[in-house]
């Protein structure tokens, strides 16, 4: 048994060092943003789009930190999405006080559609950029933000730019949570292959996305993705399938993002998308549990096993020859706990000791995820229900129109060439 015991830990030891070695490489290729050289007269003008649905505690910050912006020509354009609670009236407080945001209140969502691509679409009628930004209610921009992504967009002849963001976790579910969850992630890409205009993988992160207006219309915008539960990394896929130069960059110099603030959207947003974003295969599935357990939990539960084994009365020798894997695995989790931690604001390193605990949430989180997505069961996202399958798609009739506010902007769009 303790040659089987130690046996494994070797493996485990192995495989844990090699995971922090893809998570150091997912950081040394990822893309700076540098500060925007562009003088103000070359600048185009961009529509900042947001869409909000029942976020009455956020959205104010979040408009509060675009008004700041050292931008000098760009328009806000903030969708009520049918919401519920003060979010409209917020909105509307902002809008009375700055002409540059510009209020639209949001239409019911046609089967087959998701709520939020629903809401992009209808809202770029409204806009009037050369590029769109797309970000989120609960983001909080830098002032140089805008800025220096456009720059970035435009330096880099890029026709979809999203950005990483910094990530920030108040509650204890928050840390306990997301940094396992955020983590896992970045072995998804470690070499960036999204950057490669000849690698097939495509994604970007939803928070804060930007474009070019005729390269967003010309792949037929959020209309072209509408049944999407990740409508992000279908957007990306579309833009790349049809030759458009996609990147991804560092953001967190940019912006910062608080996703959920207590354990039941969290719960809710993550179980709606998360078999998803493993591309609702069972095979991967399988690979994650294993590699979150094996790699966090474990180790832990190595550590008192050699406890129960001191106590029983086993040979120093024996426990130091077993113990020896356990501490460098422990090692090396806790640097890359503090390495992830780069974009995490609100821990530090007492909350390595959270770890254990986390891993086992997460697993629980992708199994739930998993379950509903297979059982064809329905998730639950801000009012809205949706049966999601394995194609990552909402179960919906297949006919539907354009919507109409792309059509106002490819309109315009024919009008203006």
């Amino acid at each position: 048994m303790l040659v089987s015991l130690f046996m494994v830990s070797t493996f485990l030891t192995i495989l844990t060092f090699a995971l922090f070695l893809l998570t150091c490489a997912f950081y040394t290729f990822l893309r700076p943003v540098a500060k925007s050289q562009t003088p103000d007269r070359e600048l185009p003008f961009v529509s900042v789009l947001v869409p909000a649905r029942n976020e009455e505690g956020k959205i104010g910050r979040c408009l509060e930190s675009l008004l700041k912006q050292n931008y000098p020509n760009f328009e806000v354009i903030v969708i009520d999405d049918r919401s519920i609670d003060g979010t409209a009236a917020v909105i509307q407080s902002y809008a009375a006080r700055d002409s540059r945001i510009k209020p639209v209140n949001g239409k019911d969502t046609p089967p087959g559609w998701t709520g939020k691509c629903n809401a992009l679409a209808h809202a770029v009628g409204y806009a009037s950029g050369d590029w769109f930004i797309f970000t989120d209610a609960d983001t909080f921009h830098h002032p140089n933000s805008i800025a220096d992504a456009v720059s970035h967009g435009i330096t880099n002849k890029a026709d979809l730019v999203s950005f990483m963001p910094m990530q920030e976790l108040g509650s204890f579910w928050e840390r306990l949570l997301m940094p396992t969850l955020l983590g896992s992630f970045l072995l998804g890409d470690p070499f960036h292959a999204v950057n490669d205009p000849l690698a097939e993988r495509a994604y970007a992160y939803g928070q804060y996305v930007i474009t070019r207006r005729s390269s967003y219309l010309a792949v037929g915008g959020h209309q072209s993705v509408r049944d999407e539960i990740l409508e992000d990394h279908a957007l990306s896929r579309v833009f790349k399938g049809k030759g458009y130069k996609i990147l991804v960059a560092d953001g967190k110099t940019l912006y910062s993002v608080r996703m959920y603030t207590d354990l039941e959207s969290m719960w809710l947003g993550w179980t709606k998308n998360l078999y998803s974003l493993i591309e609702s295969r069972v095979v991967n599935l399988f690979a994650v549990l294993l590699v979150i357990n094996g790699t966090i939990l474990y180790p832990f539960v190595q550590a008192v096993l050699l406890f129960q084994l001191y106590v029983a009365g086993e040979s120093p020798g024996t426990i130091g020859l077993l113990a020896a894997p356990v501490v460098v695995q422990l090692m090396i989790a806790f640097l890359w706990y503090r390495l992830t931690s780069e974009h995490h604001a609100g821990i530090d390193s007492r909350h390595f000791f959270l770890f254990p605990l986390g891993a086992v949430a997460v697993s629980i989180l992708y199994i739930h995820a998993a379950y509903l997505i297979l059982t064809g069961s329905q998730v639950s996202w801000k009012g809205r229900r949706y049966t999601v399958n394995t194609s990552r798609t909402i179960q919906a009739p297949d006919s539907q129109g354009l919507d109409a506010g792309l059509d106002v902007a490819l309109a315009k769009e024919t009008a203006d060439v």
